[in-house]
């Protein structure tokens, strides 16, 4: 029943289509009676003083028919492309706003799986519901007419299919000559899904939901759009189709005509049963496979509700301060991930100011322990505070304007330089930013009008992240995570880092997790952890004297 839960916001324009279907699906029911039987009874007869009536009716059948079937096929045509955007932006606001614990899958995979579920809705809405409807309706007009009219009679006649095809298939490559474009904007449209997906949490630290959201919208609207006209141009089909069948019924009748002139056939009533008949055999063909449509549409739908029904974040509180000083204590913090452990007892302190380094092997919980500071994920056991009060009582907006994260892969969007800065630091004008690029090295290799595609692409690994990192100044924040920012680095890469960072420290909480201990042999504290469990907490030099684990990795090197 999911795909009904989620049509449900649609019934109006789902009745609204029905209704549309009624005109084309009367008209298909009355022709065989109004135009089919009188012609065969009177005009063949002799009788032709109705003649120019009967055609006259005929053709305001026509008319209806042909505008009737447009309009349905058009409206569904919106309704397919309508929908699935509809969807996409609930979904996206969903996952924006969701508990980061509670996302399913790899955020590669997750936004595969909204596409193409979508777009299997988008198939099911047009292709199956608009076609259910149509044929559904007009099956119920045949046979009321067959039963009330001709219940003796069981043969039936099918004419038009051949010609219906041929007629299908040139607009379906007048259809295909537009689609490129089509296709072009949603490729566009994945790559603004992926885009923000595969940075949730780094969204949500920066506070960019807004932005992201902005984003994402304009290529769906792009998308809807384009993916609109092409549904216009694909339902001229239905009217052609329609045109093609009738214009051939007409010449079969004027053939029929003639031969029971010469005695060779019955009656007009035998004549308008094998025109039913006729015309219902599409509608019975079509909805004998309405159960596979619907199956397909329901898959779908139970993926897409299943990301509509993730929970979303916890409100966070409301404190804030005039001045944030950076103190941090962790008080026997325990995390797990779906059930798997990951932190255990973590308890240690950092002091406003400092520079705190957490090292230890892959695995070891450090990057996770990033991650509850920033509150993306509230800790299951113990307690985080910060400048002595818990964490989960501050404003989470302000928040994370005060703690910025700097990952390995930075949040850069495809833009300018300029365009990411204000992004992540919207009251920044174009002095500061100038100014931020300076202290971190930048403004003799990039300017504000440099051009970066998807992901920062176009800027090196060390340009990245310096421009993360120059950004954390312009939003003012007092405390910086860095998050193994120089292991993908080469020498000369991780040096200019390192002195970014240098410059940019004094009066700031700076705590990294590092791979390449050389870079925090300087730290004030160096948090060693294994296995989720702090080990040894110390200098640099404390730490080899102890001849523990960092010992250890010191010399491995």
């Amino acid at each position: 029943m999911n795909l009904l839960h989620l049509l449900r916001p649609f019934w109006t324009q789902i009745l609204l289509a029905l209704g549309l279907s009624l005109l084309p699906a009367a008209a298909q029911a009355w022709l065989p009676g109004t135009v089919v039987k009188p012609l065969f009874d009177q005009v063949l007869a002799g009788q032709y003083g109705r003649l120019g009536a009967i055609l006259w009716d005929g053709a305001w059948l026509l008319l209806l028919l042909l505008v009737g079937g447009y309009a349905h096929e058009a409206f569904m045509g919106y309704l397919s492309v309508k929908i699935p955007a509809t969807l996409r932006g609930k979904v996206f606001d969903s996952l924006l706003a969701a508990d980061l614990a509670a996302v399913p899958g790899s955020s590669a995979g997750l936004s595969g799986r909204v596409l193409s579920d979508l777009r299997e809705l988008e198939n099911f809405v047009f292709y199956g519901l608009g076609t259910m409807l149509f044929q559904g309706v007009t099956l119920i007009a045949l046979l009321v007419q067959l039963f009330l009219r001709y219940t003796e009679l069981t043969l039936y006649l099918l004419l038009a299919l051949p010609l219906l095809a041929l007629v299908l298939g040139w607009v379906g490559r007048l259809v295909t000559g537009y689609s490129a474009r089509t296709q072009a904007a949603l490729e566009r449209l994945a790559g603004r899904m992926a885009e923000g997906l595969a940075r949730l949490e780094l969204i949500r630290a920066l506070h960019l939901e807004s932005f992201a959201r902005r984003r994402f919208s304009e290529a769906n609207e792009r998308g809807y759009r384009l993916g609109r006209t092409r549904a216009l141009l694909g339902a001229l089909g239905f009217p052609l189709g329609q045109l093609s069948t009738t214009l051939l019924l007409g010449l079969l009748l004027v053939l029929g005509v003639r031969q029971v002139q010469s005695g060779a056939l019955s009656t007009g009533d035998l004549t308008a049963f094998l025109t039913l008949l006729a015309l219902a055999v599409t509608p019975i063909q079509t909805l004998s496979r309405a159960g596979v449509i619907y199956a397909q549409g329901e898959g779908a739908a139970r993926r897409v509700q299943e990301l509509l029904d993730i929970p979303p974040a916890r409100k966070s509180g409301a404190f804030r301060k005039d001045r944030l000083e950076g103190k941090i204590e962790l008080q026997t913090v325990g995390f797990a991930y779906s059930g798997e452990e990951t932190l255990r007892g973590v308890s240690f302190s950092v002091n406003p100011g400092s520079f705190t380094a957490l090292v230890g092997p892959s695995g070891s919980g450090k990057s996770t322990l990033l991650r509850l500071l920033l509150g993306l994920y509230p800790p299951q056991s113990g307690k985080i505070l910060l400048d002595g009060k818990p964490l989960s009582d501050y404003n989470g907006e302000w928040l994370r304007h005060k703690i910025a994260w700097v990952p390995q892969e930075p949040l850069l969007f495809g833009g300018t330089v300029g365009e990411n800065l204000r992004a992540l630091a919207p009251h920044a004008d174009e002095k500061g930013m100038l100014g931020a690029l300076a202290r971190v090295g930048l403004d003799r290799e990039i300017s504000l009008s440099t051009v970066m595609n998807e992901d920062g692409g176009g800027l090196s690994v060390g340009q990245r992240q310096r421009l993360a990192i120059a950004a954390a100044l312009l939003r003012d924040a007092r405390v910086l995570l860095l998050d193994e920012i120089t292991s993908a680095l080469d020498r000369s890469s991780e040096a200019q880092v390192v002195a970014s960072l240098e410059a940019v420290r004094p009066g700031r909480t700076v705590i990294v997790v590092a791979h390449r201990l050389s870079t925090i042999r300087h730290a004030d504290q160096i948090v060693v952890m294994e296995a989720g469990r702090v080990v040894e907490v110390g200098s640099h030099t404390d730490l080899l004297l102890h001849e523990g684990l960092y010992a250890e990795l010191w010399n491995a090197g």
